[in-house]
């Protein structure tokens, strides 16, 4: 995960030279080190745990010239001389939103960024997708459907139950091949100008065609980050190396892993382009805004209503998602009319 961050700075550091930089949660501060190496005129690594007085001997220890300065306190409490240009932080938790600094780095950005200046990660979106877990399944259940030759299965049902209602998670690596439908994107935040009610509650109604026959045990959810922020100069713009930092299944793993919930279900199995539904959300404590508790529920495809667009492949909604598409193939053809329209209409004038 560090490397994304390193690519992201080094590898656009024309943005950094000469800029005055907020790193929230500095940490180690490597990542402030990675904004110094890019030029950075200034950075403020902002720390609020004890382990401020390891980052101050890390900092003595590389910075020579005095550019990174350390500060003890959380980043939407202390006061600095002048406003920002860029906020940098790893501020993501589990399912991206889980014992994260999310809610910080808003009230930070709001306090301490310029009005024109860059958020490092630019974006945020969370992913999720039906998953089999033949080897959870196996530890979990399966051992307990005889116990000394008795059927001890409903401890194991009694105890998934238990876990869902209390929104409790596991945290596992999960393969790619165990995906058993094509993830689908829950939610996205431009951190540029998301705001704190935004990220209170997420709710979420999805169905999906299975792609390969398997059982559904769970529901795998990620989430990906992107240095990808918006330029008005076409200039910068072209010359951005966007980079991508992915907690996927299909992608290295990382610490975050990925977070599956399990569905203590008897009527697990599923053919190719069978449609199941869920109905998620994640709603921040209250007692503790960086923890979120998970709630799910699953829909009867047949029976309850879909969002539109839908994925799905029942009859109409495939077919609104291909009145759609034509729609936007016309919308774009359109623009491209238009475009050309205005480039004849000044090539005439100039001539």
């Amino acid at each position: 995960r560090t490397e994304a961050y390193q690519k992201a700075i080094l590898e656009n550091a024309e943005l950094f030279k000469g800029k005055t930089v907020m790193d929230i949660g500095a940490g180690s501060g490597i990542l402030s080190m990675f904004c110094m190496q890019a030029g950075a005129k200034k950075v403020y690594a902002v720390e609020a745990s004890p382990m401020v007085k390891l980052l101050r001997e890390i900092i003595e220890a590389n910075d020579e010239n005095g550019i990174v300065e350390v500060i003890h306190g959380k980043a939407e409490e202390i006061d600095l001389p002048v406003k920002v240009d860029i906020i940098i932080s790893e501020w993501m938790g589990f399912y991206l939103v889980h014992e994260s600094m999310l809610d910080s780095v808003i009230k930070a950005r709001d306090k301490h960024l310029q009005d024109d200046g860059l958020m490092f990660p630019s974006h945020a979106s969370i992913y999720i997708a039906p998953v089999q877990l033949d080897r959870y399944m196996e530890d979990n259940i399966t051992y307990w459907q005889s116990v000394y030759g008795f059927n001890m299965t409903p401890v194991a049902q009694r105890v998934l139950e238990d876990k869902l209602s209390g929104g409790a998670p596991e945290i596992m690596i999960v393969e790619n091949e165990q995906l058993l439908a094509q993830p689908e994107r829950v939610t996205e935040y431009d951190l540029r100008w998301v705001q704190l009610d935004e990220v209170t509650a997420v709710k979420d109604k999805k169905f999906v065609s299975i792609s390969k026959q398997g059982k559904v045990d769970g529901l795998a959810v990620w989430f990906k980050v992107e240095f990808s922020p918006l330029f008005y100069d076409e200039d910068i713009s072209e010359t951005f190396h966007k980079v991508v930092l992915d907690t996927g299944p299909e992608a290295e793993p990382t610490h975050w892993k990925q977070t599956v919930i399990i569905l203590p279900r008897s009527d697990s199995e599923v053919e190719e382009d069978e449609v199941i539904g869920w109905e998620l959300s994640m709603v921040q404590s209250q007692e503790n805004p960086r923890h979120y508790e998970l709630g799910l529920g699953m829909l009867d495809p047949a029976v309850d209503e879909h969002p539109v667009p839908c994925a799905c492949k029942i009859a109409r909604c495939a077919l609104f998602a291909a009145l759609m598409e034509k729609e936007e193939r016309e919308m774009e053809d359109l623009e491209e009319i238009r475009e050309d329209d205005v480039d004849s209409i000044l090539a005439d004038n100039s001539s």
